[in-house]
């Protein structure tokens, strides 16, 4: 019985440590720049809603992405992750960098850049 509750007490702290060390910098809830006239930070995941980070998930506007094999950019606040996602009854895949900008948040994808503010900075 002690060996199997060593065990299970190992695979807990593991969870525990693998969680935090997820989390990060980019935790948060944001708005487009410049939109806060336009943008809720109380709606997650919604037209006119805020998208969240937190620990390894991301949640835009009518998607959730899981984020997976981070990968530190070398001279920069920002990571590189494997971004798997479902919305709209779809399943996708694609890179994300998250990189930690002065109003909050930049969004990296293959061929564009979004900026995002703080939401509890406003």
């Amino acid at each position: 019985m002690s060996k199997c509750f060593a065990s299970l007490c190992t695979a807990w702290l593991t969870l525990g440590l693998a969680t935090t060390a997820l989390a990060g910098p980019y935790d948060g809830l944001y708005f487009p720049e410049g939109g806060a006239d336009h943008w809720d930070c109380q709606r997650v995941g919604a037209d006119g809603g805020a998208i969240s980070v937190q620990d390894n998930m991301f949640e835009g506007v009518e998607n959730r992405c899981t984020l997976t094999n981070p990968v530190a950019v070398r001279g920069m606040e920002a990571t590189l992750y494997d971004a798997k996602c479902n919305g709209e009854g779809m399943e996708y895949e694609y890179r994300m960098m998250l990189m930690s900008s002065p109003p909050g948040l930049t969004i990296i994808r293959e061929g564009y850049a979004s900026y995002f503010e703080r939401c509890d900075q406003r």
